[in-house]
C-alpha cells in the first residue's frame, strides 16, 4: 500500500510541475513540523484520540500552518488529471480494504483535516479556511494581538532550545505555550501567536487538545495559497463553529434528509462526551 501511494505522488509531481509554478509566491524563512493531538466524539465508537501532523511555514512578514496531506488530496482534486490519480488511489484503497477490514488503509484518500491558517504581519490579520459542516466549508479573518500572554519563569527544553513558559485564555481555553526567543519569530501552532519567539509546545487544561514541534529547519520554501477546488463561503468565527457543532451533533439526521437514506437516530453524549469541546468553546 506505502509503495502505490508513493507511485501515486511521482505521478502528481509529473501531473503538476507547471501549474504549482504558475508564479512566485512569497518564500519561508523556516519550517516546523508540529504533531496535534485532539479528542472527539466519533458517534457511537465513543471518545477517540487521533494525532494529526502539522507544517508551519513562516517568515517575519507571514505564515501559513497546513496539512501536508491535505494540501495533496486538494491539489488531486483540483485538475482532471488529479482526479483521475484519486480515483485510481481510491479503487486501490477501497480493494485493499475489503481484503483486510483494516480501517487504517483508508487514511490514503480520507481526510485528515481541512484546516488552513494564513498570518499577514502587514494586514495585522489572520485568515482560516475550515470545514463547516455536512459539504459546506468556510473562512474568515481575525486581527492578530487578540492573544494576551503572561510570561513566566519556569523553562524547560525542547527540540534542544531552552524554553520559557507563558499563558493565556483564549477563546474558551486555558492555554500553556513554551516558546524560545532563539528563534525569534513571533510564531506557534494554530493560531498560538504573539509571543517573542517560536511556540514550540502548547496544551490547554482539560488535556483535549496539544500541539508539539516534532523538528524543524531552516527553509526557503514557497507558501502556497489554497489550491482552486472547493467554494469556501464567508462566514464569522462563532457562526461557523455553531454551524460544525450542529452537524457533529445531528450528523446522521442531516445527511439522512440531504440523501434521502435513512441512517439511523444521532447518537446521544454521555456525560464524559458531552465534555469534548473544539479548540475554542465561546461559541455556545
Amino acid at each position: 500500500m506505502k509503495t502505490k501511494l508513493i507511485i501515486f505522488i511521482f505521478l502528481l509531481i509529473a501531473v503538476f510541475p507547471i501549474s504549482a509554478k504558475s508564479k512566485e509566491y512569497p518564500r519561508a524563512e523556516i519550517k516546523v513540523g508540529y504533531t496535534y493531538n485532539g479528542t472527539f466524539v466519533r458517534g457511537s465508537d465513543g471518545i477517540i484520540k487521533r494525532e494529526i501532523p502539522f507544517v508551519l511555514l513562516a517568515n517575519k512578514e507571514q505564515s501559513k500552518f497546513y496539512s501536508l496531506d491535505t494540501e495533496f488530496k486538494d491539489s488531486l482534486r483540483s485538475t482532471p488529471q488529479g482526479r483521475a490519480i484519486e480515483r485510481q488511489m481510491t479503487t486501490s484503497v477501497a480493494k485493499k480494504y475489503l481484503e483486510t477490514k483494516d480501517l487504517n488503509v483508508i487514511n490514503a484518500v480520507v481526510y485528515p483535516t481541512f484546516l488552513y491558517i494564513f498570518r499577514s504581519l502587514l494586514d495585522n490579520e489572520l485568515t482560516v479556511f475550515d470545514y463547516a459542516g455536512s459539504f459546506e466549508y468556510g473562512y474568515y479573518t481575525e486581527p492578530l494581538g487578540e492573544i494576551q500572554w503572561e510570561i513566566g519563569d519556569s523553562t524547560k527544553t525542547v527540540l534542544g532550545y531552552e524554553c520559557s513558559i507563558a499563558t493565556a485564555n483564549y477563546h474558551g481555553r486555558h492555554w500553556t505555550a513554551w516558546f524560545t526567543t532563539e528563534i525569534p519569530l513571533q510564531e506557534g501552532p494554530w493560531k498560538l501567536t504573539g509571543l517573542p519567539g517560536l511556540i514550540l509546545e502548547a496544551s490547554e487544561s482539560t488535556g483535549q487538545h496539544s500541539f508539539i514541534a516534532t523538528g524543524l529547519e531552516a527553509s526557503n520554501q514557497e507558501m502556497y495559497p489554497i489550491y482552486p477546488y472547493r467554494q469556501y463561503e464567508k462566514m464569522s468565527r462563532i457562526e461557523m463553529l455553531r454551524q460544525l457543532r450542529n452537524y457533529r451533533d445531528h450528523n446522521n439526521s442531516i445527511n439522512s434528509a440531504e440523501l434521502g437514506i435513512n441512517l439511523g437516530k444521532d447518537h446521544i453524549k454521555n456525560k464524559e462526551e458531552a465534555k469534548i469541546d473544539f479548540l475554542e468553546t465561546d461559541y455556545h
